[in-house]
């Protein structure tokens, strides 16, 4: 693998940057960025591992909620710190399954900063958000306590 180019904006990557990604990942970057494709590509992005989370980070703004769920089971999966503000972010999405995938990335990373946001989630007006956020709340206050 060679080395990660410059990136000095981290809100648009460099033409370089985004085919180092891909072409370490092993991808081919659809040509129409759309569908299926796509988003299997951005979720194929977790064998980067932390080299992609900056690239996954900007996915989560995606219009495309497959795109987002990839984004957000990849970086959750990756666990890399950078992605935790954004995921925290996340829980506000209006799509219930994307509020669901960030309810188990941020469980998943274990960070106890967690619990207050996790703790908010399980408000959410969406049941099967609410039912994985106490689950997630008293896995990482277990963790705490051991």
């Amino acid at each position: 693998m060679g080395p990660i180019p410059e990136q000095q904006n981290t809100a648009v990557f460099s033409s370089e940057y985004k085919e180092w990604i891909f072409v370490n990942a092993k991808l081919e970057e659809p040509a129409d960025m759309t569908g299926t494709e796509r988003w299997r590509s951005i979720s194929d992005l977790r064998k980067l591992g932390p080299s992609a989370v900056e690239y996954l980070i900007i996915n989560l703004w995606d219009s495309d909620k497959k795109v987002r769920l990839a984004a957000v089971d990849a970086l959750g999966e990756i666990g890399d710190q950078r992605a935790y503000e954004h995921l925290v972010r996340m829980l506000g999405d209006p799509d219930h399954d994307v509020r669901f995938a960030c309810v188990v990335a941020l469980g998943t990373m274990g960070d106890d900063r967690a619990i207050g946001p996790l703790s908010e989630a399980c408000k959410d007006k969406n049941g099967f958000v609410r039912t994985i956020a106490q689950e997630m709340v008293e896995k990482l206050k277990a963790r705490q306590s051991s």
